[in-house]
């Protein structure tokens, strides 16, 4: 019999643990420092609840089961719907807003090959009942100044650059979706011959074209806002913008930009959304935005944002020193009783590890490093 692990999970070794522990620890630090409170969901969520918290659910990523009553159960396949529905039920009686943080892992199947695993570590925030982008941002740009990693870089964008602009020329929602796939992937090509096919004004098809390359600093927001056609657009341009003046002025500047074409993977982002990148992660590293129809969903409509690190990623491109040393006590049997009492001692300074070794007739310490 082969003895392995699933497909698209593996096992963490020691020094991989100590790397994502001390990550987590140093993220939590900062959520602690700025308010929020840490909660914990069960792993296990009703396939009921993703499907009410999205318009098209996924499910062929959702791992799932059927419990004693024959209702189908999922492995939470993210936090923000968990966290959503405890502020609908348990939290609907607290005072608002709710600063609320988590350290949980989540389940989502993965494409073979991929190297991602199926299993994997959120650590993140959700401020639910404010309508403040700013705080929550500054928190991400925090945690990942505590990450200690190379240069890193926090980028904006907004689902309504396109939804908003492409419901005003396209009638089919399916020639919408077409538009959202082609602009994420930045597939020009592609994105040129499906615009082709529709008799668009110059301007607006200028506008889609142009959007996926629309990736920089405040400079980008300028070119965006004369591309628009419409004043809905410019508006949330104009709130992009009025973002990245105050970060900048905090001292941010160097950390953040903007991608216009990035769209949200998850449907429930309403406006601002934003993901961090490291060079060397073969992905974002954190992602997170704005999902104010999310709670109204649960039967509460409250405004909310949030967002996640990913643990696992960031495990493999942090450096940590480890300076461990361990104390070995070797004993004979019949001076067990001292050994046990010198190591109960010697626990409060550090790690200690017992031998019976029936060569020697005393106590012998010895000091190594940790492997």
């Amino acid at each position: 019999m082969e003895l392995r692990t699933p497909l698209g999970n593996r096992d963490i070794l020691a020094g991989d643990m100590r790397k994502r522990k001390e990550l987590a620890s140093r993220i939590s630090q900062v959520f602690d420092r700025f308010g929020f409170e840490e909660v914990q969901t069960p792993a296990l969520e009703y396939y009921q609840t993703y499907n009410q918290a999205f318009a098209n659910l996924q499910d062929r990523t959702m791992l799932k089961l059927i419990d004693e009553n024959q209702d189908i159960l999922t492995l939470r396949m993210d936090m923000t719907v968990p966290i959503a529905r405890l502020a609908a039920t348990s939290l609907q009686n607290a005072q608002l807003p709710l600063r609320l943080s988590y350290l949980s892992d989540v389940w989502k199947f993965r494409k073979a090959f991929t190297g991602r695993c199926a299993q994997t570590t959120d650590c993140g925030i959700e401020l639910i009942g404010s309508d403040q982008d700013a705080e929550v941002v500054v928190c991400a740009l925090e945690a990942l100044k505590a990450c200690e990693l190379q240069t890193c870089r926090l980028e904006f964008s907004d689902a309504r650059l396109l939804e908003n602009a492409a419901a005003k020329v396209f009638a089919n929602p399916a020639d919408i979706r077409t538009l959202a796939d082609l602009t994420d992937r930045k597939s020009m090509v592609e994105l040129g011959q499906f615009l082709d096919r529709f008799d668009l004004p110059l301007n607006v098809r200028e506008y889609f074209i142009q959007l996926p390359l629309l990736d920089g600093g405040l400079d980008v927001l300028e070119k965006a806002r004369q591309l628009a056609f419409d004043e809905e657009t410019r508006q949330v341009l104009d709130s992009l913008r009025k973002l990245g003046e105050f970060l900048t002025e905090l001292g941010y500047g160097d950390n953040i930009g903007f991608d216009l074409g990035k769209l949200p993977h998850l449907n429930y982002y309403s406006s601002l959304i934003f993901e961090a990148y490291v060079p060397g992660a073969s992905g974002p590293v954190l992602s997170g935005g704005r999902y104010d129809n999310l709670m109204a969903c649960f039967g509460r409509d409250l405004p909310a944002v949030g967002f996640a690190f990913k643990i696992d990623p960031l495990a493999d491109l942090f450096e940590m020193e480890d300076n461990r040393t361990l104390t070995i006590i070797r004993y004979p049997s019949s001076l067990a009783i001292s050994a046990f009492e010198l190591a109960r001692a010697k626990r409060m300074e550090g790690s200690v590890r017992l031998v019976c070794d029936e060569t020697i007739d005393e106590l012998i310490l010895e000091e190594e490093e940790r492997p």
